[in-house]
């Protein structure tokens, strides 16, 4: 059995992964985020569910909301971690002067900062460098349209990243040998983001990073001449649901053509995701699950449209409940995906909420009311 589980970890991404074969377990985690909690939410459920070791970590891509508190879990679980495995990076461990290279500059945001914010992701991100230079033997910076993972404990699970494309490697060896001082925190850092497909059984689930349009048309040459496509039945919307990073030729790439389809997004429901992008991805038959409402669900009063398919008093309530609580409202939470050994798939919200974009959503109103 296969279980991922997507945390809401609010503007940011977090997935455990946990490998059930015979008697056995194996975990590994994709990307952290701190949501303001004392401990990564990734650490706590990791703690839930009794794990003694980590099969892998990946590290998508160099943004504070996806590796915000990964930190503290190589801390964890130090010398118990197989496999960490990260998006380009200009093969640090491999040439020590550009490592050196990179350090200075972080020095540096440290020294000029005046964000505590900019100063935290900083030291973040050199912890996580500082146990990479420990454990580079377990280092594997990613690249390219299709390369295999194996992690331990995983032998019953095709795994591969599909995202970036090998020409972005070039880039941020320019950005760390110019000493580049806007080197994490600048969105051009969503072209080296990866993205990960796991196969079981038969069913195939993506998860998206902040895998970006123009990776997604480069990797299109590629799909048009292998043969081989990207899509799946399950989806962890690239960028929490972007609308320009996900438009409608990209979304019908991702997505089988039928059967029950399945798309989560992870972000705050307010800047991400966009309504557009679950509006499309439900036109297409794909029942969405985000871990936050988004702005049409009431999480932003100021921004609200009217709620396709619920009734306008049910919709008011809904708008009235988000506006008084000050605060941004998780809609499903955390989503469990589990995929047995026959192919069966359920996706299992934290919160059990009545979604109007999902199929069938109409007919259930009706009963309700």
């Amino acid at each position: 059995m296969l279980e991922i589980r997507f945390l809401n970890v609010g503007h940011g991404s977090s997935a455990v992964i946990s490998f059930y074969s015979g008697e056995t377990v194996s975990h590994g985690i994709i990307d952290s985020a701190w949501n303001r909690a004392n401990i990564p939410k990734a650490l706590s459920v990791l703690n839930e569910l009794k794990a003694d070791k980590l099969s892998f970590v990946c590290l998508t891509h160099p943004h504070a909301d996806h590796y915000g508190g990964l930190s503290k879990i190589l801390q964890a679980f130090d010398e118990k971690i197989d496999q960490f495995y990260t998006c380009p990076l200009g093969d640090l461990f491999i040439n020590r002067d550009r490592l050196k290279k990179l350090a200075l500059a972080l020095k540096k945001v440290l020294e000029r900062g005046d964000s505590s914010s900019i100063r935290q992701s900083t030291q973040e991100f050199m912890q996580i460098l500082r146990w990479g230079d420990k454990n580079s033997a377990k280092w594997t910076e990613c690249a390219g349209e299709e390369n295999r993972l194996a992690p331990s404990g995983f032998s019953g699970v095709d795994i591969f990243s599909l995202l970036p494309p090998r020409s972005v490697k070039g880039v941020i060896i320019s950005r760390i040998e110019s000493e580049d001082p806007s080197l994490l925190g600048n969105i051009n850092e969503n072209d080296l983001s990866l993205c990960l497909r796991f196969t079981y059984a038969g069913v195939s689930v993506t998860v998206g990073g902040d895998a970006t349009k123009a990776n997604w048309e480069i990797r299109e040459r590629f799909e048009r001449n292998s043969g081989r496509d990207i899509a799946s039945q399950v989806v962890n919307i690239p960028h929490h649901g972007s609308k320009h990073d996900n438009p409608q030729e990209v979304l019908n790439r991702l997505f089988v053509r039928s059967g029950d389809r399945y798309g989560i997004t992870s972000a705050n429901g307010q800047s991400h995701p966009h309504p557009e992008t679950i509006f499309m991805i439900s036109e297409m038959g794909i029942d969405p699950y985000c871990t936050n409402l988004m702005p049409p669900c009431g999480a932003t009063v100021s921004k609200l449209v009217p709620i396709a398919g619920v009734e306008p008093g049910l919709a008011r309530l809904i708008r009235e409940s988000a506006e008084e609580s000050g605060e941004i409202q998780a809609c499903q939470g955390d989503i469990l995906v589990r995929i047995l050994s026959d192919g069966t798939v359920t996706v299992k919200p934290e919160f059990d909420n009545f979604c109007s974009y999902r199929k069938g959503a109409s007919a259930k109103l009706n009963l309700e009311i």
